[in-house]
């Protein structure tokens, strides 16, 4: 029997639920027959099954099938994850293994494939000096090039060899060099923008089987309603970004394409982003890997931008060093636009994917967002999505796996969040507090639309709904297995509504949490039909550490208002049912259930508002095999969560 205090208030009504298996024989005409198989549960097809039809699977082609929890999740490696591979070679996801970035390096010193539609331009960097340029008599250097004379369609084909100088393409010029292993540009230590630029408007210039390594430039920019095209290119080290695409008109296909280790600038040490896509631009990329950037891997941004991402990877981005903020995996933001399908963004710090701004929009499809770390300077945050300043944002078929502080942190008037077939599991704590660790966050007016949701394994509390305005719609949804607060080993809440939030669905599974299962507080409102509570526990903390505050709730409005039609509450390990007013509130709780089971909890129904018609809590409801059913003892009034920052 549990050990409660002193303090009691006065039964509200004396006797009204008899000790032991029976309904509530003075609640009314809704009460229910002593006999439980006459008793309607929750309409959740997939309750015996324990979990939605989630449907991350089938996977993609090449991508790998994981087996190892509930829902059979997808994922673009091997199980080794990538491989290392040689200078020249990449691992690209949903392949088996490493290959060359574009063709692999020939016998000879060009390409064994060269366009005939043409003339040809060929250069090599062992050539002696005087060439015109012919196969016979090439050039040694970029800079012995007529760039500005070339016509369209003609190739400049760059033998083996490490080549000091730009690329200024006029459109429909192709560079094509032997491979990426072994053609190698590295930019010129001058006032240039970038190692490749395109001079003219018209056909899209193309740049091939060549690496840029090094250069105290951009790598490539596209701008002024240029296009260029880039077909298996390594953009290593480049100065401030590897990438860049600002302005309307301008167009970036890639394919084929790593880009690695930008750097940043020297000055002030900012930037060193892998690719930017800004006011207007516009980016193709299919085949394409992101990696050991700073501050940003892709950023995509302003009205009319535009991102289409097809088998892309973005992980490790580092923090800007200017400050050791930041290492964001994609940023998108000012009312821009991205689509990415076969995505996985992993290893990067501060947030995976940020949307943020009016009008901006993402769309992500066969995702993974896992591993997310916390900044390097503050050790804060680490979070996997989030959406903020009126973004929209709809994730379809992804494992959102890993991160910190939040999976998933939907934020601010306007901003809106739709998952489909999603799973958000094991985020950690923040490095630095030790706090959070949730697995979704709705709050400060935002929306929240989930269907044939999974959100296991998190900290503190699985789903939080804060602030006027905000609102959770989640139907076919599994919250289970929520962990303690590391920081001090107390909570591990399921769904908490706090502060005018809304909350509504229906097929609904709440399992294995502490504390509490669900709760409403300080005039939130929670309407769900067809829920199943199940073990609650009390606080995993020490005594020490949280004194009479053990909880052990399922389901609690807290001077909030909560509704639930056809339920079944099992094993609580105090309160199936608990109802107080709030510390510092005035605001009655308000609590009706109908068409239900209330079953092997310490107690039933915890009431501790005086006069409260308890007949809201036995329209058709079953009380049995419980302790007690009815009890209005002063018990610890848990306080609700605050908003993450």
């Amino acid at each position: 029997m549990l050990s409660r205090p002193a303090t009691l208030l006065p039964l509200l009504v004396a006797s009204l639920f008899a000790c032991g298996d029976s309904a509530a024989p003075d609640a009314g005409d809704g009460a229910m027959s002593e006999d439980a198989s006459m008793l309607p549960g929750p309409d959740i097809p997939w309750l015996d099954a324990g979990v939605p039809p989630i449907a991350l699977a089938p996977c993609p082609d090449g991508w790998r099938e994981v087996t190892t929890g509930d829902v059979t999740e997808c994922d673009p490696y091997p199980e080794a994850g990538p491989a290392v591979c040689l200078r020249g070679e990449a691992h690209f996801p949903s392949e088996p293994g490493c290959r060359p970035i574009g063709d692999a390096c020939p016998a000879g010193a060009f390409a064994e494939a060269l366009p005939t539609d043409g003339p040809i331009v060929y250069v090599r960097a062992d050539a002696p000096a005087g060439g015109d340029g012919s196969i016979a008599a090439p050039y040694a250097a970029l800079s012995e090039v007529g760039w500005t004379s070339l016509a369209p369609t003609t190739t400049v084909a760059l033998g083996k060899g490490t080549y000091e100088g730009t690329l200024p393409l006029r459109a429909g010029v192709r560079v094509i060099g032997a491979c990426v292993a072994e053609t190698v540009v590295t930019g010129l230590d001058a006032p240039v923008r970038a190692v490749v630029t395109v001079t003219g408007a018209g056909d899209p210039a193309l740049v091939r089987n060549l690496s840029i390594f090094g250069p105290p430039e951009h790598g490539v920019q596209v701008q002024g309603g240029r296009a260029l095209t880039l077909d298996g290119v390594l953009v290593e080290g480049a100065r401030g970004v590897g990438l860049a695409v600002p302005g309307a008109g301008n167009v970036l296909v890639v394919t084929d394409t790593v880009v690695r280790a930008s750097t940043p600038e020297p000055s002030d040490g900012r930037f060193g982003q892998g690719i930017t896509v800004l006011d207007g631009g516009r980016l193709e990329a299919t085949r394409l890997i992101v990696e050991d950037n700073h501050d940003i891997g892709i950023t995509v941004g302003g009205l009319g931008t535009t991102v289409v991402l097809a088998d892309v990877v973005v992980r490790d981005t580092l923090s800007e060093v200017s400050n050791n903020r930041g290492g964001r995996g994609i940023n998108v933001q000012e009312g821009a636009q991205l689509d990415a399908v076969r995505l996985l963004v992993s290893g990067n710090r501060d947030i995976g994917v940020f949307a943020g701004g009016a009008d901006t929009s993402v769309t992500l499809t066969d995702a993974v967002i896992r591993d997310t770390q916390s900044d390097e300077r503050d050790r804060i945050q680490g979070r996997g999505m989030n959406v903020q300043g009126a973004a929209h944002l709809h994730a379809i078929r992804v494992l959102i796996s890993g991160n910190r502080d939040s999976g998933v942190l939907v934020s601010g008037a306007g901003s809106e969040v739709i998952l489909e077939d999603v799973v958000v599991r094991d985020t950690q704590p923040e490095e630095s507090t030790n706090n959070f660790g949730r697995g979704l966050g709705v709050q400060r007016g935002a929306r929240l639309e989930a269907s044939r949701l999974l959100v296991s394994a998190n900290h503190e509390v699985s789903v939080y709904a804060s602030g006027s305005e905000t609102t959770l719609v989640i139907t076919d949804t599994l919250v289970r297995d929520t962990r303690p607060r590391a920081r001090n080993l107390f909570g591990g809440e399921g769904i908490e509504a706090v502060g005018g939030a809304r909350v509504s669905g229906s097929r609904v599974r709440i399992a294995a949490t502490r504390t509490m299962g669900l709760s409403s507080f300080t005039g939130a409102v929670v309407d769900l039909s067809d829920v199943s509570i199940e073990r609650v526990e009390r606080a995993a903390c020490a005594e020490d550490a949280c004194p009479e505050t053990p909880y052990g709730y399922a389901v609690a409005a807290l001077s909030g208002s909560m509704r639930l039609t056809r339920f079944s509450i099992e094993d609580a390990a105090t309160c199936g049912v608990f109802l107080s007013l709030q510390g510092g509130s005035d605001q009655p709780p308000s609590m009706d259930l109908a068409t239900g089971v209330v079953s092997d909890s310490e107690i039933g129904a915890c009431v501790q508002v005086a006069d409260y018609d308890v007949a809201r809590l036995s329209q058709d409801v079953m009380y049995r095999g419980n302790t007690a059913n009815l009890d209005s003892t002063s018990l610890p009034v848990p306080a609700p969560l605050e908003s993450v920052r």
